[in-house]
Formats: C-alpha cells, sequence, structure tokens
C-alpha cells in the first residue's frame, strides 16, 4: 500500500517519530511518499493571523500533491491533520477562494482542480491495515502493559470525524489491537498547552501535569500520543514531578514497534526524556 505524505515540520526533530514510522510501515509493507518539495501548513496559529496567507500555504501542499496523481495526503500531525482537513472544506466550499489561489499559484506553474483527502496516519493503521499484519507481526508479549492514550484537543474536534470528538476510542482500539492494555482516562483530549508551551510555559505545565497525573491515577505505565508537539510537550513538561510520578511518553507508531518486535534501536526510543527502559521487564 503506497500513500502520499505529508512529514509536516516537526516530524523529523521528533523523538524518534520519523524512525518508529518508517520502520513500523517496512515492516507491514506501507510506502509512505513524500509530497515532493512539501511547504510548512502554517499550523492552526497562521489561520488566525492571516487567513489568504494561510489558505495559500496549504493550496500549494494540495497543488503539489494534484500533480503527483491525487493521491490522498497521510499525515502524522495533529497540527498538520487539522489545518489541511480545514482548508480541503474550505476549498472545496469556496470556489472564489479556490480562484484566487490558483491565481497565485499559476507564477510558479501550480494549480488546484481536485482537492485531495487529508488523512492522518493513525486512521491509516486501524482502517486500512489488516488485522492480520498486527497479530501475525506481534513478537512481544505486551499484554500486561497499560497504556494511556493521548489525542490532544485537535485530531476529533470539531468534526468529530475519526472518532466521537469529547470521548474519542480509535486510539484505544489500535491499543488493543497491538496487544497492551489500553487505560480509560479523563484527560484523553485536554489541551497541553501546543505552542504556547513555550511562551506560556507556567500556564501550560499546569496542563501537562493535569494530564499525566489522570493517566498515572489510572495506573498506566505509559502515555501515547499521535501528535509530534503533544508529545514533546507531555515529555518534556514532567520535569517538575517526583520520578515515581513520571511516565514514558511514546508514539502510537513506537507502540506499534514494541509490539511488532522491532529493536527499540530502530523506533528511535533513546531519545525519549523519560526512558521506556525497564517498562517491559517491571511488567512481566
Amino acid at each position: 500500500m503506497t500513500y502520499l505524505f505529508f512529514p509536516g515540520c516537526a516530524y523529523h526533530a521528533s523523538a524518534g517519530y520519523k524512525e518508529s514510522t518508517e520502520a513500523v510501515c517496512r515492516e507491514i509493507g506501507i510506502d509512505l511518499k513524500a509530497i515532493p518539495d512539501w511547504n510548512c501548513c502554517g499550523a492552526t496559529v497562521f489561520m488566525g493571523m492571516d487567513m489568504d496567507e494561510a489558505a495559500l500555504l496549504t493550496g500549494r501542499i494540495f497543488a503539489l500533491a494534484e500533480k503527483t496523481g491525487n493521491h490522498d495526503i497521510v499525515t502524522g500531525c495533529n497540527a498538520c491533520f487539522t489545518t489541511l482537513r480545514k482548508f480541503e472544506k474550505k476549498l472545496k466550499e469556496d470556489q472564489a477562494l479556490q480562484q484566487t489561489i490558483n491565481h497565485k499559484l499559476a507564477s510558479c506553474g501550480l494549480g488546484i482542480k481536485k482537492i485531495s483527502r487529508v488523512r492522518h496516519l493513525l486512521d491509516v493503521f486501524v482502517n486500512d491495515v489488516p488485522d492480520s499484519a498486527w497479530e501475525h507481526g506481534r513478537k512481544n508479549s505486551v499484554d500486561s502493559i497499560r497504556a494511556g492514550g493521548y489525542y490532544g484537543c485537535q485530531l476529533t474536534r470539531p468534526e468529530g470525524e475519526l472518532s466521537h470528538p469529547e470521548q474519542p476510542d480509535i486510539l484505544e482500539q489500535f491499543i488493543s489491537r497491538l496487544g497492551f492494555a489500553p487505560v480509560d482516562h479523563s484527560a484523553k483530549t485536554m489541551c497541553c498547552g501546543a505552542s504556547h508551551a513555550v511562551p506560556y510555559k507556567k500556564q501550560s505545565g499546569k496542563l501537562i501535569k493535569r494530564i499525566i497525573k489522570g493517566i498515572s491515577l489510572k495506573e498506566a505505565d505509559v502515555v501515547t500520543t499521535i501528535c509530534p508537539l503533544c508529545q514533546f510537550n507531555l515529555d518534556n513538561g514532567q520535569s517538575g514531578l517526583p520520578k515515581g510520578g513520571r511516565l514514558p511518553v511514546l508514539f502510537f507508531t513506537q507502540l506499534a514497534g514494541i509490539s511488532l518486535g522491532i529493536p527499540f534501536s530502530d523506533l528511535g526510543l533513546d531519545k525519549l526524556l523519560i526512558p521506556f527502559k525497564g517498562v517491559l521487564k517491571h511488567r512481566r
């Protein structure tokens, strides 16, 4: 299975997301082809600053995708997914905006005729990959490891197309499919502060600690997330917590790689600030 991939700006610099995504995709037979010459989508913040310029940024991405053969666009970042998904709908509904974007794109030989569908990589793993790929590939006994899924505030809202906006369960489905024990908790869609964690560290720190505490109280061994910024905030933001209350924060692709028996060194687990080492041994 081949998919057109939009990496986003944080993908290559995240704590093992690139390594684990590539390793797992090799194992289950998925080929992610990056959009040639892709540019930043502007994330969600740029829409609040300049909607027209934000539309141009995403419009170029859609034009580049169409040029490759009009495949669906797959991304692994919540902010990228939300931004591209919103403009996918906006450009389809607003023909005047699409014409304006096409006029600007014409100077570089690009244009949009048919807009690609935008999907999250988790959606692909859950809905396109057969159960047998995960079950037959499972090489680690991980059923005793309790994983608390963290969605962040953007993936399922406002549309709620992938799962219920306030009480999603698609990540828990995937955790179970991998052989882990999913932990239900009340913080799964709380905001971690996103990019505000840098300029408003104190305020965001309270959000992060609330999320980790909510997952920890349910006796989870690890947190698993689906967004580079969410992973960084939850991993880095636990520095003020006592060691006994800290949880490793893994990408869902790293969790999948562990289940499939892929070597830890190939999953970028050594890049986590709160180490995963010892969790398997502790739970067995």
